[in-house]
C-alpha cells in the first residue's frame, strides 16, 4: 500500500527520470513535483492528467498500488480521481446485486432439486406388481387357473389326472411392474389367447439413481450458493 506522493516517485525512478526531467515533463516546477512526491500537496485535475500523460498510464493502472488507499480522502479532492472512486462503487454495487441475486437463486434451486428427488416427483421409485398365473384360452373363463376343479364335468379320476397335468403344464406365471396402481387386475392380450394379472398387496420400493443425483446436485447448489453469500463482501469489495 503506498500513497499518491509515493506511486510518483516510484513510476518516475521505473522511468530512470530525474525529478527535473520528469517535472519538464509533466509543465511544472521540480519544488511543486518534489512538493507531490512527499505528499506535502495534492495536484489538480490538469496537473493529474498531464502526470498520467508523462507516465504514460490510464487511471486505472495508476491507481491499481494505490486500492485500497488510506490516502482516499486525498486522492477524491482530484475530480477525475472522484469520478473514479464512484464509478467503482457502483460498479461494486452492481456486482454485489449480482452475487446476491444469483447465490438466492443456486439457494432456492437446490432446494427445490432435493426436494423433488426426496420425494420421487421427477423419478418413480413406487410400483405395483401384477401377476398372471398363465395363458387362458379364449373360450375359458378368466379364473381357469385358480378354479379349475370348478369346471370339470366328467368324474372320472384319469380325466380329472389329465386335466390337472395340463393346467400344471400350462401354468407359466408372468409378471408385470407398473409405476402407478391400474386395480386389481386387468387383461392383456397375447398370442393364443390372454393373460389376467393380479395386484400383489403391496408396492414396491426400487431405488432410482436420477432421484439420488437430484439430491447431490439440490445440496451442491445450495452449499455454493451459501458460499457465495458468505464470502460476497470479499469478491465485491471496492476501494476504502
Amino acid at each position: 500500500m503506498s500513497t499518491l506522493g509515493q506511486q510518483l516517485k516510484q513510476l518516475r525512478n521505473d522511468k530512470k527520470l530525474s525529478q527535473p526531467e520528469f517535472a519538464q515533463q509533466v509543465g511544472i516546477e521540480q519544488s511543486y513535483l518534489s512538493k507531490l512526491e512527499n505528499d506535502k500537496s495534492i495536484p489538480s485535475n490538469e496537473i493529474f492528467r498531464s502526470l498520467l500523460i508523462a507516465l504514460d498510464l490510464s487511471i486505472d493502472e495508476f491507481m491499481k498500488p494505490l486500492v485500497p488507499s488510506h490516502d482516499k480522502i486525498r486522492l477524491m479532492q482530484i475530480p477525475d480521481l472522484e469520478l473514479w472512486f464512484k464509478s467503482k462503487a457502483v460498479k461494486s454495487s452492481a456486482a454485489q446485486r449480482k452475487i446476491i441475486y444469483l447465490a438466492m437463486f443456486l439457494i432456492s434451486c437446490g432446494g427445490a432439486l432435493f426436494y423433488a428427488g426426496h420425494k420421487n416427483y421427477l423419478f418413480n421409485e413406487r410400483f405395483y406388481e401384477y401377476k398372471s398365473l398363465g395363458v387362458i384360452k379364449n373360450d375359458e373363463p378368466l379364473n381357469i387357473y385358480t378354479h379349475w376343479r370348478n369346471y370339470i364335468i366328467d368324474s372320472n379320476r384319469e380325466k380329472r389326472e389329465e386335466k390337472t397335468r395340463e393346467m400344471l403344464a400350462r401354468g407359466v406365471p408372468s409378471f408385470k411392474l407398473m409405476d402407478e396402481y391400474i386395480g386389481e387386475s386387468f387383461v392383456e392380450e397375447v398370442e393364443r389367447g390372454k393373460r389376467l394379472y393380479n395386484a400383489d398387496e403391496l408396492s414396491r420400493t426400487i431405488k432410482h439413481k436420477g432421484n439420488s443425483w437430484l439430491e447431490f446436485i439440490g445440496i451442491f447448489s445450495a452449499v455454493f450458493g451459501l458460499v457465495l453469500a458468505i464470502f460476497e463482501p470479499k469478491l465485491t469489495r471496492h476501494p476504502q
